[in-house]
């Protein structure tokens, strides 16, 4: 069995990783497992987290999703958002079974405050100490041992965040309920948003909040990504940038 390890911001980042690699042939080890301790592999024990963290009986646990095939077994781990350089640092620096026995290692990062080269030259800075050849432009996946790259979201190009590309998504697999919430957040004026104190593609955010309460009312973003057709073999024909991103995860894993 070979192993990889893919670095995320937050847990909508994780389900739809997880999603893409379904999609991709993989399984779940929650689901097929029931993520009993007593199966999980040896290798990702070092993942387990332990509780209470740090001391702290309110910190949310960061065990990875872990997903595999016949071939490859693959740990999604959301660090934190902007705390991800920091906590992967940590656990490949003490643990360096992780740096020699992975086949690959690759991160999924946002691009809501900066540009794409800029996101990319945060990691590569910190892990090419570990993984020398790790690269130094988004989207690219250095085919040495391990394999490694960073996906910039939406698309490697522009300033974005993963509601980005779901609203491309979501105007394939749900254009009805997409139309109907944008009518209804256009009735928000710009006071309205002024005083709600929207950021930066919070109104991206607030859209795919709203089909979401109406697809799967009283779950998070996070079960409709995991559950619903956001990403399908539809919007994977019809949305550029998620063909892309599967193509990107596809070179990284040697999986087609």
């Amino acid at each position: 069995m070979k192993y990889a390890i893919i670095g995320v911001e937050g847990p909508h980042d994780q389900a739809f990783t997880g999603k893409v690699l379904k999609l991709l042939g993989f399984k779940d080890f929650r689901e097929e497992l029931k993520g009993l301790n007593s199966d999980l592999d040896p290798f990702w024990r070092k993942f387990i987290p332990v509780y209470p963290k740090k001391g702290n009986l309110y910190t949310r646990l960061n065990m990875p999703s872990i997903l595999f095939n016949d071939t490859i077994s693959v740990a999604i781990y959301a660090g934190e958002g902007s705390n991800l350089v920091t906590n992967l640092d940590d656990i490949l620096f003490v643990n360096s079974e992780c740096q020699t026995n992975l086949a690959a290692f690759g991160i999924v990062a946002d691009c809501d405050k900066s540009t794409p080269d800029r996101i990319v030259a945060t990691y590569s800075n910190k892990f090419r100490s570990y993984f020398p050849n790790f690269p130094v432009n988004p989207g690219v996946v250095d085919t040495n041992s391990p394999r490694t790259g960073i996906y910039v979201l939406p698309d490697n190009q522009q300033q974005g965040v993963l509601d980005t590309l779901l609203c491309e998504c979501g105007q394939i697999a749900y254009p009805a309920y997409m139309e109907k919430a944008s009518s209804y957040l256009n009735e928000f004026s710009q006071s309205d948003i002024k005083a709600l104190k929207w950021k930066n593609f919070d109104q991206k955010k607030v859209l795919i909040a709203t089909v979401v309460s109406v697809l799967k009312p009283g779950k998070t973003n996070t079960a409709s990504i995991a559950d619903n057709n956001w990403v399908s073999e539809q919007t994977q024909q019809k949305v550029p940038a998620l063909a892309n991103f599967i193509q990107f995860l596809s070179q990284l894993l040697e999986v087609s």
